[in-house]
C-alpha cells in the first residue's frame, strides 16, 4: 500500500508520541501549538505544523529514519523527562 506524505507524517508522529508515552496535550505544549491544531494534524487535515511537531519530538531523542526504502521511528537510549 502506498501512502501519501501527509499520512506517513501523521503515522510517524503518532508512533513517536506513543514511544514517549506523551498525550496530545503534552506534545502540543512541547511543540508550541494549540491542542486543536495537533488534533487536526493527527486526523490528516493540516500540514504547516509538521516541522514544529517533529522538532519537539526530536528534542527528546526520537529519530526519524528514511533510507528511501523504509521509514522508521526510534528513540535513543536516554529519555528526557516530560
Amino acid at each position: 500500500m502506498v501512502i501519501g506524505w501527509l499520512d506517513e507524517a501523521v503515522q510517524r508522529g503518532r508512533t513517536a508520541r506513543a514511544l514517549l508515552d506523551w498525550t496530545q496535550p503534552e506534545l502540543a505544549d512541547a511543540a508550541g501549538i494549540a491542542l486543536a491544531t495537533l488534533k487536526r494534524f493527527e486526523k490528516g487535515h493540516r500540514t504547516p505544523i509538521r516541522a514544529a511537531i517533529f522538532a519537539a519530538l526530536e528534542k527528546t531523542g526520537i529519530e526519524f529514519q528514511d533510507d528511501g526504502k523504509r521509514l522508521g521511528v526510534s528513540i535513543g537510549v536516554r529519555k528526557i523527562a516530560k
